[in-house]
């Protein structure tokens, strides 16, 4: 009785269970799907049409039913199409299979074929050779019966051989003997040949000969008449120079006093000859001493550089430096004085060449400074890096002034770099000429573009910080043929010249 209570308890729990479910389901549907009314209004004209919720909960039901089924069709539809191409895969794979099968068949019918073709040949080459054994067999019973016979003839044979043997011994000794004859013949007809264009050659001279003695008989006989025609023309000549030397005889005593007068004439000319030689000696010497002493001005500036002018203005060859004195003739002689005064212009000459030479050169040196207002931070050579403090080579002079003022070239020029990097910063080089090139690096601005001609004290850009630097400041380098030297020098030099002038 307590079960069947229980278990009455326990449907009826369920039951209430199962209702309170359904009225919230219902609750929930009576929310979701509501009574709603559609309004449609056209021509002027509204229309009422009310959604119950009955039909909502059926367009919503058939649209989940539709929706399910076209899921369902659309995978089945793939899944289908994946069966489809597995099938046709495997059905390519069987008729790749078979066609495999197909050759391999092939290939064996053709072995086979060519195996049973091969076996008959080789039976039919055996039956040959049977056939070849039989007939040699015979050929060798016939061939010994013949040998039987032959032997007698055999004997006969050799007989007659031995006799020709002996025959032809004979011959060969006679031939022996007749080739050392024929040999004989030969070298002496060889040597009749030669004897014989021996006396060809020798006959050829002699006509030769011959020819040229005709020849020079010939002209022999030409000059004779020639002689005779000149001894009558000189016959002639003479009476007409005895005739004329009458003549001469009587105006020679005219002749002598114009000789004299132009005796007198001709050594005062000569006494001028002579003024003007030494006045222009000594102009010559005056020029070249003047050149000396610019070329030695020029050398020294150039020398306080630190440039090596050996190789930068070699001397010109047959110059000699280091001599002077008063110029005293060492000979009255006009061709002495005359060789003297040329090697005084051919020294002129090697001088003014030097100073030309030295001329270049110095106008391609960098001498004043290439700022106004500075002072110097940093030496060239040895020094303490700045940044990393370690011990490092400085290719240049450190100059420091006003900020952004002016930089000018130090001389004319071509400027072949003027952009940035990585640790120059703002860099300008120019190429001065004679292997001598200048930079001027950190810069603020540049002024001038690659290519460019520039002169002395043109301006070429401003000072400033860029590149590895701590401080505005101009990096001054000074190159010849590429390698750094002392700018200090060239500012020494420059500074001598000033006070020089």
């Amino acid at each position: 009785m307590r079960d069947i209570k229980s278990n009455l308890q326990g449907y009826k729990r369920m039951e209430t269970q199962s209702s309170s479910l359904a009225s919230s389901i219902t609750a929930w549907i009576n929310h979701f799907f509501r009574e709603r009314e559609v309004i449609l209004r056209s021509d002027s004209r509204i229309r009422y049409f009310s959604l119950s919720t009955r039909l909502q909960v059926g367009i919503v039901l058939v649209w989940v039913m539709a929706a399910g089924w076209v899921g369902f069709a659309s995978v089945g539809v793939y899944m289908q199409d994946d069966l489809l191409r597995g099938k046709d895969v495997a059905i390519q794979r069987s008729q790749d299979s078979y066609r495999q099968l197909l050759d391999q068949v092939s290939d064996y019918q053709l072995s086979v074929v060519a195996i049973t073709r091969d076996l008959k040949e080789t039976q039919g080459q055996l039956q040959r050779l049977f056939d070849q054994n039989e007939g040699l067999r015979s050929n060798l019973t016939s061939t010994e019966s013949r040998l039987r016979y032959t032997q007698v003839e055999r004997d006969r044979i050799n007989a007659g051989r031995k006799a020709l043997n002996d025959q032809f011994s004979l011959l060969g000794r006679e031939l022996r003997r007749m080739t050392g004859k024929n040999n004989g013949l030969e070298t002496h007809i060889s040597n009749l040949r030669t004897h014989l264009e021996t006396l060809e050659a020798e006959k050829n001279e002699i006509a030769a000969e011959r020819e040229k003695l005709d020849g020079r008989l010939w002209r022999l006989n030409n000059e004779l008449a020639e002689s005779v025609a000149q001894r009558d023309h000189l016959s002639e000549t003479i009476s007409h120079l005895r005739s004329d030397l009458r003549t001469v005889m009587l105006e020679r005593s005219s002749v002598t006093s114009e000789n004299d007068s132009l005796r007198s004439r001709i050594s005062s000319l000569e006494a001028r000859l002579t003024d003007v030689d030494d006045e222009h000696r000594l102009r010559l010497e005056a020029i070249s001493e003047r050149a000396l002493n610019n070329i030695h001005a020029v050398e020294a500036v150039l020398r306080k550089t630190g440039l090596d002018l050996e190789r930068i203005a070699p001397m010109p060859e047959g110059m000699i430096m280091g001599q002077g004195g008063p110029f005293i003739p060492y000979h009255p002689d006009l061709q002495t004085e005359r060789s003297e005064a040329d090697s005084l212009e051919t020294q002129l000459e090697l001088r003014l060449s030097r100073w030309e030479k030295l001329r270049d050169v110095y106008l391609s040196v960098p001498l004043i400074v290439p700022m106004k207002d500075y002072y110097f931070t940093s030496g060239f050579g040895r020094r303490k890096d700045p940044i990393n403090k370690r011990w490092a080579l400085h290719a240049g002079l450190d100059m420091s002034g006003p900020r952004k003022q002016e930089i000018m070239a130090a001389a004319p020029g071509k400027v072949i770099r003027a952009h940035r990097e990585a640790f120059y910063g703002r860099i300008v080089e120019i190429d001065h000429g004679n292997n001598i090139t200048t930079r001027y690096a950190h810069l603020s601005s540049i002024a001038v573009k690659v290519g460019q001609d520039v002169g002395l004290g043109e301006v070429i850009g401003r000072m400033g910080n860029s590149g590895r630097s701590t401080a505005p400041h101009l990096h001054y380098e000074v190159r010849f043929k590429n390698k750094p030297m002392n700018p200090r020098n060239f500012l020494r030099a420059g500074r001598y010249v000033s006070k020089k002038g």
